[in-house]
């Protein structure tokens, strides 16, 4: 790559069950690099802010079938997300009420959350 970044998948993952499974080990290990992949890009672009706040919220909307939801802001408005943004390959975990930390940004059809972090089943008050 032109800016000199190694891609690097290691073997450690938290559901170490789950990757007994040969498979399931290898699309987590194309998933990871992809994610390093577009990150990297964004960053020669020029598109990747260092160091942006993350927001709360939590799902207020889950389509598992469709691969994206929506989160509930502090403020009250909801923010679509997509699969492809939730850290850790944590999609399936989530559910409505799921509480999650992210990035909000401007999307090609509006504001969307980037960088999707779950952080428990806590609900916000």
């Amino acid at each position: 790559m032109p800016v000199h970044k190694d891609i690097l998948v290691t073997k450690t993952h938290g559901d170490a069950a789950e990757h007994e499974h040969v498979a399931v080990a290898i699309k987590h290990a194309f998933s990871a690099a992809q994610r390093q992949i577009e990150d990297a890009v964004r960053e020669m672009r020029g598109q990747v802010k260092p160091h942006e706040p993350e927001d709360h919220g939590r799902v207020s909307k889950f389509v598992a079938g469709d691969d994206y939801g929506f989160i509930e802001t502090a403020d009250g408005r909801e923010v679509y997300f997509h699969r492809n943004s939730v850290l850790e390959n944590k999609f399936d975990r989530l559910t409505v009420g799921s509480e999650v930390r992210f990035v909000e940004e401007m999307g090609e059809k509006g504001p969307q959350a980037s960088t999707v972090r779950l952080v428990g089943k806590h609900h916000l008050l």
